[in-house]
């Protein structure tokens, strides 16, 4: 089957289709953030901070409110949180044709015949760890670039980044599922063969 539905050639054109999608909608945020004049940062007030005005608005304690802070206001530190926001998304590829590259590999085995190689099982866990690291690694730059906006506005004393790691908890949960999935597929495989062999 060289041409047809699960073959070699259909799993690498299917795998660029994916890479270029990844580089073009990596591309589309970045020319969208350079071509905004706003900063969007996630922040909320410090737990021991009274209630304070802000940019029109009243922030409380236990309030994350979400600011579009014009790039004129952050000269001071404009170069910092360009790097981190360009960095973010641009990391984010890298990692995501990474994991590409491990599903390729592992989605090529599959197509031989080797589904429950070694290489098969480090594919595996090395695509949980793209799915880990990317909501990680972006997740901290991002944090990096907020922490510098409220550097560059002076509002460090009374409002912290909002940070919520709900979405690294899903990625870790994503991660740990395909490794206990395919433990279990090999075990059953396993257990199949040995039955052929005792029939």
């Amino acid at each position: 089957m060289a041409y047809g539905l699960g073959s070699a050639r259909a799993n690498k054109w299917a795998m660029a289709l994916y890479a270029g999608i990844a580089v073009v909608w990596s591309g589309w945020r970045l020319w969208r953030y350079h071509a905004s004049d706003y900063v969007l940062a996630t922040l909320e007030p410090r737990r021991d901070t009274p209630p304070a005005e802000l940019f029109g608005g009243q922030l409380q304690p236990g309030n994350a409110i979400e600011l579009s802070v014009p790039k004129s206001e952050l000269t001071r530190l404009m170069g910092v949180i360009d790097v981190m926001r360009y960095g973010s998304i641009v990391i984010g590829m890298v990692i995501i044709l990474a994991g590409l590259l491990f599903v390729y590999r592992f989605c090529d085995r599959v197509i031989a015949g080797d589904p429950f190689t070694n290489g098969a099982r480090n594919d595996i866990v090395l695509i949980g760890v793209c799915i880990v690291a990317y909501t990680a690694i972006t997740g901290f730059v991002d944090m990096l670039g907020t922490n510098s906006v409220v550097g560059a506005l002076d509002l460090s004393e009374i409002v912290d980044t909002s940070r919520s790691n709900a979405g690294l908890y899903t990625a870790v949960v994503i991660a740990v599922f395909l490794q206990f999935v395919y433990a279990t597929i090999t075990q059953g495989s396993k257990l199949a063969r040995d039955a052929d062999g005792l029939v």
